[in-house]
């Protein structure tokens, strides 16, 4: 009985999946330079449900709420943009901060960052983020490390 049941219920496309809407977007640093790596992440300010998408080495990003680009729910939602720096275990390891998202924007209570999308499919969203170091390196900028220090060859 309870097999038939589902069976039905399954033909007759019943489904718990709330409607999702297209949405794409890009991620900069203030500068306007694109975040090359990390995750968007949305979360509903009205149903318990999240979207996320990678960040493209251009700072783009599509967002997946069930199947792969099919979107977020309408409405409000709070952001955080999250980035995975692996330094643990690295023995004498100092990290560049080239590139890296501040932190505050990786949590929901601080990321300050807020997104309405909207049923009628111009879902193109830009987020705008401070990184750890004030001015991201142009492209093909030659760049030192923040904690070294250039020497002089000059006598």
């Amino acid at each position: 009985m309870f097999v038939s049941l589902a069976l039905i219920l399954l033909a007759s496309g019943c489904s718990d999946q709330l409607k999702t809407y297209p949405v794409q977007g890009k991620v900069l640093f203030e500068d306007g330079s694109p975040v090359h790596v990390g995750i968007v992440e949305l979360k509903s300010k009205d149903f318990p449900i999240q979207a996320r998408g990678s960040i493209e080495k251009d700072g783009s990003f599509t967002l997946t709420t069930y199947q792969p680009g099919d979107g977020a729910v309408a409405g409000k939602h709070a952001c955080v943009v999250v980035q995975f720096v692996v330094t643990e275990g690295m023995t004498a390891h100092r990290p560049s901060t080239i590139g890296v998202v501040a932190p505050k924007f990786a949590s929901y209570s601080t990321s300050g960052l807020l997104v309405d999308i909207t049923t009628d499919g111009s879902n193109q969203i830009e987020l705008r983020v401070d990184g750890i170091q004030k001015q991201q390196p142009k492209e093909g900028e030659d760049h030192a490390h923040p904690f070294e220090t250039k020497h002089s060859t000059d006598d």
